[in-house]
């Protein structure tokens, strides 16, 4: 537990900067834009890429290992989807799913495993998230449209998850890692560079966005939905992977680490951009952004 807490304690010190900053500061949210271009567009995939071109050679296992984790998100949808049924405030079942489901990936997920599992966690914390943001952005615009799900829907969300900077930093860095290439020094350098700069800066900003917005209240349900995402979630990875047993311990443990996250950041953008139960997305990411900082100590300590 003591060491869990010491991984992640520099973590939430980098949100909290963040939320510090925008209390003091008061800048408009515009102002924010360029430093989530730099770690969207640069820092971010740059963590990526380096960690995907120094990936172990048997990855054999790597379609079932997918299988499994991409498995384990589309339940965790499914069941904030549930518990969103019937909610008194009118709140659309789809942004319970996504609070249930869709961890925080992107911001945390690649640096904090990295940070509490060494460069070999960087690899399978990529293919997680590449095969999550998969999922999510193929099951939520089927969930939010009326029509229901389309050939159309389905080409438009493939389109746009290949062209996420992300996945295509992914793709590069298998691309080179194939090559056997060594990377030269004079490019390797700055890379590790942007590399080393993707936690601090993310945590910053995602501290920047949370301060914009008031907490309100924590109810039954969407406290049940973050119970689901914070507790079950890695419970259930845990489980399928120790069913099957197999795997390198370094991946599964990823696994279990990027299943503990909270919702992501995105989940306050998604509902944003559609305009449905945004004051739920963002009470979703902020309380359990807080409540990670008690349960993420206690899984890392757990798997490390």
């Amino acid at each position: 537990m003591i060491v869990g807490l010491a991984l992640i304690a520099p973590f939430f010190v980098y949100i909290l900067v963040g939320v510090v900053a925008e209390r003091l500061l008061r800048f408009p949210a515009e102002s924010q834009r360029w430093l989530d271009a730099f770690i969207f567009y640069v820092a971010l995939p740059a963590l990526l890429f380096q960690s995907v071109r120094g990936m172990p050679d048997d990855v054999a296992r790597l379609p079932a290992f997918l299988a499994l984790t991409t498995a384990a998100t589309g339940v965790m949808f499914v069941l904030g989807w549930l518990l969103g049924r019937g909610n008194p405030d009118g709140d659309h079942r789809a942004v319970y799913g996504l609070a249930a489901s869709y961890s925080n990936i992107g911001y945390m997920g690649p640096t904090l495993t990295f940070a509490a599992l060494g460069p070999a966690a960087g690899a399978p914390a990529a293919f997680i998230f590449c095969a999550d943001v998969l999922l999510i952005f193929t099951i939520w615009p089927a969930m939010i449209d009326r029509r229901g799900l389309s050939l159309m829907g389905i080409a438009a969300s493939l389109r746009r998850v290949i062209a996420h900077p992300f996945i295509i930093a992914t793709l590069a860095g298998l691309g080179f890692a194939a090559t056997g290439l060594e990377m030269p020094g004079f490019l390797d350098a700055p890379l590790n560079g942007f590399r080393d700069a993707a936690a601090p800066a993310a945590l910053f900003s995602l501290g920047l966005t949370l301060a914009r917005h008031r907490a309100g209240r924590l109810d039954p349900r969407l406290g049940a939905c973050l119970g689901v995402k914070l507790l079950v979630h890695p419970i259930v990875v845990a489980v399928a992977f120790g069913a099957i047993g197999g795997f390198d311990p370094i991946w599964v443990a990823t696994a279990i680490i990027m299943g503990a996250l909270p919702p992501a950041a995105n989940v306050y953008v998604m509902a944003r951009a559609e305009g449905i139960s945004v004051p739920l997305a963002a009470r979703a990411v902020l309380f359990g952004t807080l409540l990670s900082a008690l349960s993420l100590p206690v899984v890392i300590a757990m798997v490390s």
